[in-house]
């Protein structure tokens, strides 16, 4: 038989009403930022590329394969059936013999046109100083142009990249 320990009792029974399973705490909502509710829309590599190819009017899912580049069939499909649910794009089917559905932005689409734009006029601005170009922000400097011409001490011949002997420098 075990001794008792000092301080500890045995207790045989449970003490009290039984407890009740613990629930899952959920956190509260946080506030959501615009940003953020933006993004949830335009997430993905494709999303606003398809929203880019549908700036000048409907078109139909095969000239959208060809617009987004690096799309897959399915994951076209599946990203217009997501931005129809999101209510950003309509689709249209053509009664022209089979099944052709043309896609083209709702008017709640429409409203990302200058979010964008506003993507691409940034995207536009990065290649141009990634190329060196001398194009920055407005009212920012000019970025300098990088010479990628390596600079060679006078004594040094640039076809051979070799010092000048003392009868060749004198000529």
């Amino acid at each position: 038989m075990s001794t008792p320990v000092e301080g500890v009792t045995r207790l045989l029974w449970p003490v009290g009403p039984p407890l009740a399973p613990p629930r899952a705490v959920e956190p509260a909502p946080r506030p959501r930022l615009p940003i953020q509710r933006t993004l949830e829309v335009l997430q993905g590599p494709f999303r606003p590329l398809v929203v880019w190819a549908l700036f000048w009017g409907a078109r139909p899912f095969s000239e959208l394969m060809r617009r987004v580049p690096d799309v897959t069939k399915k994951t076209l499909r599946r990203e217009l059936a997501d931005m129809e649910r999101l209510g950003l794009v309509c689709r249209e089917l053509r009664h022209d013999g089979g099944r052709r559905a043309e896609y083209s932005l709702s008017p709640l689409g429409q409203t990302l046109r200058p979010a964008v734009g506003a993507l691409y006029e940034w995207g536009l601005l990065r290649l141009g100083l990634d190329r060196g170009l001398r194009t920055a922000l407005p009212g920012a400097e000019p970025v300098p142009r990088r010479d990628r011409t390596p600079v060679l001490p006078d004594d040094v011949r640039p076809d051979q990249g070799r010092p000048l002997s003392g009868k060749e420098s004198s000529r």
